[in-house]
């Protein structure tokens, strides 16, 4: 993730006098990947205040409470951040204080874990400057220096992208005003907007049940005659979704996995379905389709899971599929020795892809 979603650390300070049924502005959001929630927000505005708190369960459960202040253009001349676990005592805070100067002034504190609060200023600001789009910068509290820029760009009368990640824009949905109605991303992350949220009974729910991390890295390795051969990937989770055909579509080249492009080591030379692969370290990359999958050793490494490039393919090679008798939860990569040879086997929800393993 961009270093705007980078862990801040924060304080909410009251204002006196302020209702929840008094503010002028007010909201609430739920974030979820597929069945799961990852975070919940509340915040109010009144005037030129906004106050926030914001639960996030990945990888454990996080308090954030925040409080902005504004000048009479919108830009943030005062900022608090507040970070606990909500059954524990300690926790952290950063203050920001300045007043607006250059181009840091039209600036958003970064609040991280997927809280959408900013987010909602940048998009109300968009609307009401009437512009395409708008770079916002973001700011971590505790480091001045550390500026972001986040594309928000208007692509319809009602709709936004925020580019939280460079080429994986959320699509946003908004009111008349700028608010933030609802969003989505990567076809499985979901914003929604909330009328009322018992915020206090639901972080009372949650304040033991973290989700931990969202896709481990994880790792597995095996003999091949007298090859090892080990990848290491990352291990995401169905969480209630549709995975081939749906989250990992058919037809389209998959990271096989999660976060960064998996890596596959062999220790000595294999052949692969016939094909020479020289030992070595290479990315390892998958095209699902129903009547049979390929798979892909790519001589680049070390890249994001969404930077693939063909012209770097090593080789292509066929892969069997067949159907598990159970569903498997989350993605998990398997390497059964057989003598001479090994079995390579991908297994998530339904669907097993395998291909064999030998020494030359």
């Amino acid at each position: 993730m961009r270093a705007a979603f980078a862990c801040a650390a924060l304080v909410l300070a009251s204002v006196p006098g302020l209702r929840a049924q008094d503010a002028a502005d007010q909201g609430a959001f739920i974030v979820r990947l597929g069945t799961d929630t990852v975070a919940i927000e509340r915040f109010w505005r009144a005037g030129s205040v906004v106050l926030g708190r914001c639960l996030t369960r990945a990888p454990r459960t996080t308090l954030r409470e925040y409080r902005v202040v504004l000048d009479a253009t919108g830009n943030v001349t005062g900022f608090t951040l507040r970070r606990a676990r909500p059954w524990v005592a300690s926790d952290t805070a950063a203050a920001w204080n300045r007043e607006p100067h250059g181009a840091l002034a039209a600036a958003l504190p970064a609040i991280g874990g997927n809280c959408w609060g900013m987010f909602e200023l940048a998009t109300r600001r968009l609307i009401q400057a009437g512009s395409p789009a708008v770079a916002l910068l973001t700011l971590a509290p505790g480091d001045p220096d550390a500026v972001d820029t986040v594309p928000v760009t208007r692509v319809g009368s009602d709709s936004a992208t925020i580019e939280v990640i460079v080429n994986l824009p959320y699509r946003v949905a908004l009111d008349a005003a700028g608010r933030v109605r609802g969003a989505h991303w990567a076809g499985d992350w979901s914003v929604e907007r909330l009328s009322e949220l018992d915020f206090d009974a639901v972080t009372a729910a949650f304040a033991d049940r973290s989700l931990g991390p969202l896709s481990p890295a994880d790792s597995v390795s095996g003999a091949v005659g007298r090859a090892t051969v080990s990848v290491r990937y990352a291990r995401p989770a169905a969480r209630g979704r549709a995975v081939f055909g749906g989250i990992v579509p058919w037809g389209q080249v998959w990271r096989t996995g999660a976060n960064e492009a998996s890596i596959f080591t062999t220790s000595a030379d294999l052949r692969i379905a016939g094909k020479r692969v020289p030992a070595g370290k290479y990315s390892l990359w998958t095209i699902p389709a129903p009547g049979g999958w390929t798979l892909i050793l790519n001589r680049n490494t070390g890249q994001w899971g969404t930077d693939y490039d063909p012209q770097y393919d090593f080789v292509r090679v066929p892969m069997r599929a067949e159907s598990l008798p159970a569903p498997v939860e989350r993605f998990t990569i398997t390497i059964e020795p057989r003598g001479r040879r090994a079995a390579l086997r991908l297994d998530w929800e339904t669907t097993r892809a395998w291909i064999e393993l030998e020494t030359r």
